[in-house]
């Protein structure tokens, strides 16, 4: 899924690729929402620095040469959450399998 020379992009130079079933992935938020220092504590917000599970369905290359993830997620997932399916930057994106953060 990821390529062994990088942690971002499939494992091959095609500029698309998808999976079935959807490969399981860890989410940094963090790096998918780069927001910058914090302005205020705000408890009931969204937790944008976590990392979560997610699904990773494909893989495609931007224009500018960027490997990008197309990927179904769950935010503030311990407070009911809000399901998220986006494109995420493959720099956010690291393999998940079986292990524990």
């Amino acid at each position: 899924m990821f390529d062994l020379h990088t942690s971002v992009g499939p494992p091959n130079e095609k500029i698309f690729r998808g999976f079935r079933p959807p490969r399981p992935v860890w989410v940094d938020l963090s790096r998918a929402y780069p927001l910058g220092p914090p302005r205020a504590s705000v408890p009931d917000g969204l937790d944008l620095g976590e990392v979560v599970e997610g699904r990773l369905s494909m893989w495609q290359m931007t224009t500018t040469g960027h490997w990008v993830g197309w990927v179904e997620f769950m935010i503030n997932k311990g407070r009911g959450g809000a399901k998220a399916g986006q494109w995420v930057s493959g720099e956010a994106l690291r393999p998940r399998m079986g292990e524990v953060r």
